[in-house]
């Protein structure tokens, strides 16, 4: 019986404690009302800060249609919304008090957090930014994008974008704040940046969904990772117009913070414009960074490292990724290129970055575009960057204007080492610009090992060319019978490169000299 007895108080204690730790606000006890036609922001305040003033708990929206303008979360609050429930944005910018100050620009932001702790949102619910575009006539160039169009006007492509309408309205800013759950929430719909966490730390993203309209949601970003440390994202979905997942480390009033210890996992990623990047936004470090076992569907961009303001971005690994890639309208960033690793200055000022240390392995990606390696020049190159069981395939692109050329191209890197890398082009669908499997140019100390593949299936190219490559082994590689020359040495700059092992079928001519390239460059 005292058993018995003590069973049934230990029972009664936990359900005690935690129904204390679960504290509910209703925000219909605060009245709110479920009408996505009434603003309801001081109301859902208010419902926060009784939460916050409490300890903490859940401030809980049942199902129904909520409307807000801007609301701020406080320590130990977690934003609940139950399935069935939506929270709209207003689309008035008087509803918007607190504004996102990032390098100058002012933008409304829908929940706002500074400096909390132990913050969440969560629920089987939805979180809608309401967002409105314009059809626009393009008189402007792009900075990073300006040959594309140039090139757009010069072949006759309607020249029209998109443009969001104000308010420009960030759906979630998070900023020095620690401990941020993300749980099972959808965010749809937003203006502006869906999501931005910057300058926080122990962040945890789990089973998120974002989506933004693929054909003119410019500046929707999906998931912005900013100057943020021990990161985790997991079995999310995030479709965006505009890059969908973007770490970067953004500039305020001269003072930036690294992104660092960050992993990415089983999450699938769909963008107009880059599926996964880090950059362009790049004023401190990036380091310690793993990205794994994602599905990349149906973007104009795959992974991608840009580096314009000076950090350095190391010890890198991207892992078992499937990819498909297709190209978009000339306004988004992007070429269907599966890898771009790229260092440039965004002014002449700026100072010139590093990136070092970068692994992929395990990659499959059906792509249209080009993947390149390019440092900034033979002064400041990439380093240190190896792929290993990586398969490109090239598909034609459905545009008039033309962007693709080799499959895999490499300028200005110092140790690039390439194992089992294979190049599979369309034979079917044939593009007149494609050339080479691989060009290398300005390359110190290349190691290829078990490539396969052969030139472009016009036999416009060939299967590896050399220029100003030093220190190099080519070695076990396998072109295909079809290939008409295995490797050219097409600079006289090239130096000490050895070939040992590799199979040559057929009517192959394994080695071709520019003029001017003395035959003992090859061992």
């Amino acid at each position: 019986m005292k058993k018995l007895t003590f069973t049934f108080f230990l029972v009664l204690s936990i359900i005690s404690t935690n129904a204390s730790n679960s504290t509910d606000f209703n925000v219909l006890d605060f009245g709110v009302v479920s009408d996505s036609s009434v603003i309801s922001t001081p109301k859902i305040q208010a419902a926060i800060d009784k939460c916050y003033q409490s300890g903490g708990g859940r401030v809980y929206f049942p199902a129904g249609n909520y409307k807000s303008g801007n609301i701020v979360l406080k320590d130990n609050v977690c934003l609940y919304l139950e399935a069935g429930a939506t929270l709209f944005a207003s689309r008035d910018s008087n509803d918007y008090k607190l504004s996102q100050n990032n390098s100058g620009d002012i933008i409304p932001v829908l929940i706002y957090a500074r400096g909390a702790k132990n913050i969440s949102i969560m629920g089987k619910g939805t979180i809608n930014g309401c967002a409105a575009h314009d059809v626009v006539n393009v008189t402007w160039n792009d900075d990073f994008m300006g040959q594309a169009y140039q090139n757009a006007r010069k072949i006759g492509i309607p020249m029209i974008g998109y443009k969001h309408i104000k308010p420009y309205v960030c759906m979630l800013y998070l900023e020095e704040c620690s401990y941020i759950t993300l749980r099972d929430i959808r965010l749809v719909n937003s203006q502006f940046w869906t999501t931005h966490l910057r300058w926080s730390d122990h962040i945890f993203v789990d089973n998120i969904y974002i989506a933004s309209d693929m054909k003119n949601g410019v500046n929707a970003d999906g998931l912005d990772i900013d100057g943020c440390q021990n990161v985790t994202v997991t079995n999310s979905i995030i479709e965006t117009g505009d890059d969908a997942l973007v770490l970067k480390t953004t500039n305020t009033l001269g003072v930036s913070r690294p992104c660092e210890n960050i992993t990415v996992s089983n999450c699938i990623f769909q963008s107009s414009s880059t599926a996964i990047k880090l950059g362009t936004e790049s004023h401190a470090d990036f380091r310690y960074i793993t990205i794994n076992n994602c599905v990349v569907r149906d973007s104009n961009r795959g992974l991608s490292i840009v580096i314009r303001d000076g950090a350095i971005a190391e010890n890198i690994i991207f892992s078992n990724i499937a990819m498909e890639l297709k190209r978009r309208d000339y306004f988004w960033w992007g070429n269907a290129d599966p890898i771009w690793l790229v260092v440039r200055q965004r002014t002449p000022k700026s100072k010139i970055g590093i990136i070092r240390n970068v692994s992929f392995e395990n990659i499959i990606a059906h792509g249209e575009g080009t993947s390149k390696l390019e440092g900034f020049d033979a002064s400041h190159p990439l380093e240190n960057i190896k792929l290993k069981n990586v398969q490109l395939f090239m598909h034609p692109e459905n545009y008039p204007e033309k962007r693709a050329d080799d499959a895999f191209y490499a300028v200005n890197v110092n140790a690039l080492t390439m194992n089992d890398v294979s190049i599979n082009w369309d034979n079917k669908n044939v593009e007149p610009l494609w050339r080479n499997a691989f060009t290398f140019s300005s390359i110190e100390n290349l190691n290829l090992d078990k490539l396969t593949g052969s030139q472009a299936p016009n036999n416009a190219g060939v299967f590896i060319e050399l220029n100003g490559v030093k220190n190099a082994i080519v070695e076990n590689c396998i072109p295909n019978t079809t290939t008409n020359t295995f490797v050219k040495i097409n600079d006289a700059n090239s130096s000490a490169i050895t070939l040992s092992g590799n199979y040559i079928f057929g009517k192959t001519q394994k080695i071709s000299f520019a003029k001017g390239v003395k035959k003992e460059t090859i061992k």
